[in-house]
């Protein structure tokens, strides 16, 4: 029983001892420590003991062995600039941590890979370690035990002066990239042929050497960005390395890459990139060579991308545009401008804005006669094609130029419409929207170098037709372009668009000083025949029988028979008519060439005559009756002019004076036979031939 009872207390005592240590296990924790550093093996001079101080190369991986006790794989190393107490908190200014590598750890001996950062060398480094994971940072001590010590310090590969050499070659190849691209890339293809061809000796030199490397433009370009993104950053590093604190390396670089690598070059090059891109440009082919693998392939990536490069290219406005902001710095004179503009701008003009309104042209009516008081007309107005219309102006028919006159006899009073049918000129016709570029070329094509400007009029009821609105000339196309007013020696001084006279012109000569019967209308031979037939055969004052052929020839030859009316804007009302109804007219008139109105009758009936119609026949045949004093011939009808006309105007007065003389020839010739009547025998008629009546040559 007392045996049972001992075995029993024996396991209670042992069930409280496990429980007790258990406890105790719980509550005590067993922490690593290191009691010392070793390199290992050779480090190819990364690490060196200096007075039993381990020392390190900075920023680099060296293998460290430390001794201790409680190494597992859950124990991690770093390292504090900061002193403390062993077995203290490590919290403040610790670095990355490491771990031990699996193959060299065991309880009491661990190795690390271990980097200290440049930036804190200078101080003492000592160890903190953390046995697992969760746990805290613990100081290992070692103020005073150089075996728990760490140095490390910046190894230099280039000295001092080499440094500050390369800084300054970098700073300059920098300055050098940044201007070169933009006095290299900012002439394109397109400007620098205009410099190599009209440039001076030393611009076409710098040019042609230029070219070649400006051809390959992507290439170019990210050659210089790449060689400069390259030696800025180098700049950078290089400056961090001698500086040693970041922030100062970063505020020097930023300094000197601004100043000396951007606004002092790209403000040379911005107006010398041509000379210093030509005298560096064995640079430039170098850092092309040397940037080949990485700019070449992504130049020709752009390349087919973005596609050739082509260059400026202006359009007409923006090149005038240009030659206006550049006026003040180029060598171009005014009038020189003035053309330039004019080129540019002549193609987007059109016939209707340079051409001579139809109301203010020269034309001719086809009815015309061409005596010398039209030729002289023609010779004043300065212009060498004339249009000629047929009855409305804006119907022209046909043109008559100047050099058609050289042989026209003012004496022979040609009709305009035979020599307009003789010569037969086309007339050019164009619309009012053609643009000045065609109607130049049609100029240039020979046919003429006037043209008749129409469009179409469709106002009223009635069916659109072809109206002429203007003459355009080739000349008021050249003065478009040259923006100036040309003015020769026959032209009327007048602009064809303002309508002002142009001054500092001499006056043209009139040319009424030739003569002194410019005022007196002409007949021509053969309308005067007409006249003597028609008044003969037709009217019954002037038969045979009343007045003889040779005494009506000279009648009609009479000064002021033949007269003119020229209808005018300002011309008295009045005096547009030959007869006015109830108004005494004692003198006979023939309607030689014109239209006039004849209004008769209480009805007042209206129409119109033209060419030999007579008026005024009872006024002659009753002055020849026995009348009483006093009686005189008033008409019941009015004749109003309606176009320029010529008709011949004969009193009653001289009629008589003229059937008195033919009277008193007769009484005195044998036989009725009348003198100067070439054996015509008038008493039994006239018998008129035009070979056998001899007129005079003169109208």
């Amino acid at each position: 029983m007392a045996a049972i009872f001992s075995s029993s207390c024996n396991v209670y005592v042992l069930t409280f001892c496990l429980i007790t240590v258990t406890a105790l296990l719980r509550f005590v924790k067993c922490e690593a420590n290191v009691t010392g550093i070793s390199p290992v093996g050779d480090s190819g001079g990364k690490s060196s003991i200096v007075d039993g101080v381990l020392v390190i190369t900075a920023d680099n991986l060296v293998t460290l062995r430390f001794y201790g006790a409680g190494f597992t794989r859950d124990t991690r190393i770093a390292f504090t600039t900061t002193v403390g107490e062993s077995q203290t908190k490590c919290d403040e200014d610790r670095t990355k941590p490491v771990e031990f590598t699996e193959n060299s750890l065991q309880q009491y001996v661990g190795e690390a890979e271990v980097s200290l950062p440049k930036e804190s060398c200078g101080k003492p480094h000592y160890v903190c370690l953390q046995s697992g994971n969760g746990r805290e940072w613990l100081h290992q001590g070692g103020s005073d035990d150089p075996l728990l010590q760490i140095k490390c310090e910046g190894k230099s590969d280039l000295p001092l002066w080499l440094k500050i050499l390369f800084i300054v070659v970098l700073m300059l190849l920098s300055g050098l990239f940044s201007g070169l691209n933009l006095g290299l890339m900012a002439l394109d293809p397109t400007e620098l042929k205009i410099v190599m061809n009209c440039g001076n000796s030393n611009e076409q030199k710098y040019a042609k050497s230029i070219t070649p490397l400006r051809k390959h433009g992507n290439y170019l370009l990210c050659t210089l960005l790449l060689g400069n993104v390259l030696v800025n950053t180098s700049f950078t590093i290089l400056l961090d390395g001698l500086i040693g604190s970041g922030v100062a390396a970063v505020l020097g670089s930023t300094a000197g890459i601004v100043i000396f690598g951007e606004i002092i070059p790209q403000s040379i090059c911005s107006r010398h990139g041509l000379a210093v891109g030509a005298r560096t440009i064995w640079i430039t082919r170098f850092f092309m060579l040397i940037t080949f693998p990485v700019s070449f392939p992504i130049s020709k990536i752009l390349d087919w991308i973005l596609g050739d490069e082509i260059g400026t290219v202006y359009n007409r406005r923006q090149l005038q545009e240009m030659l206006k902001v550049t006026a003040e710095f180029n060598d171009l004179e005014g009038d020189e401008m003035n053309i330039i503009s004019g080129v540019l701008n002549y193609k987007s003009k059109t016939v209707k804005e340079v051409m001579t309104k139809l109301e203010d042209c020269y034309l001719l009516d086809i009815l015309s006669i061409l005596d010398f008081r039209t030729i002289a007309n023609i010779m004043q107005s300065g212009h060498s094609r004339i249009p000629v219309y047929d009855g409305e102006r804006h119907n022209i028919v046909g043109l008559l130029l100047v050099k058609d006159l050289a042989f026209i006899d003012t004496d022979d009073c040609t009709p305009l419409r035979a020599v307009i049918k003789f010569y037969n000129h086309k007339v050019q016709r164009v619309f009012d929207d053609v643009h000045l570029d065609s109607m130049l070329e049609d100029f240039k094509k020979g046919h003429s170098h006037l043209a008749v400007v129409q469009r179409v009029n469709n106002e009223g009821d009635g069916d659109p037709f072809y109206e002429a609105i203007g003459i355009v000339t080739l000349e008021d196309i050249l003065e478009e372009i040259i923006q100036s007013e040309i003015v020769d020696e026959t032209d009327i001084y007048l602009d064809n668009k303002s309508g002002q006279v142009i001054p500092g012109r001499k006056e043209p000569v009139h040319l009424s000083l030739f003569t002194e019967e410019q005022e007196k209308p002409k007949v021509s031979p053969q309308l005067q025949l007409a006249i003597l037939q028609y008044l003969t055969t037709v009217v019954e004052a002037f038969s045979d029988d009343v007045i003889s052929f040779n005494m009506l020839k000279r009648l009609i030859n009479q000064p002021h028979i033949v007269q003119e009316i020229k209808l005018d804007d300002e011309m008295d009302n009045n005096l547009k008519f030959l007869y006015k109804k109830g108004v005494v007219a004692e003198f006979f008139t023939l309607i030689i060439q014109g239209k006039v109105e004849v209004t008769i009758g209480q009805d007042e009936l209206t129409f119109e005559e033209g060419p030999f119609t007579s008026f005024g026949t009872k006024a002659l045949l009753s002055s020849l009756n026995a009348k009483p004093p006093g009686s005189q011939y008033i008409p019941d009808y009015s004749v109003r002019v309606v176009t320029d006309v010529m008709y011949m105007k004969i009193p009653t007065g001289m009629y008589k004076q003229a059937v008195r003389a033919t009277l008193m020839g007769r009484e005195s010739e044998p036989d009725g036979i009348f003198p100067g009547s070439n054996g015509i025998n008038h008493r039994n008629g006239p018998l008129l031939q035009p070979s056998n009546v001899y007129l005079e040559t003169t109208c």
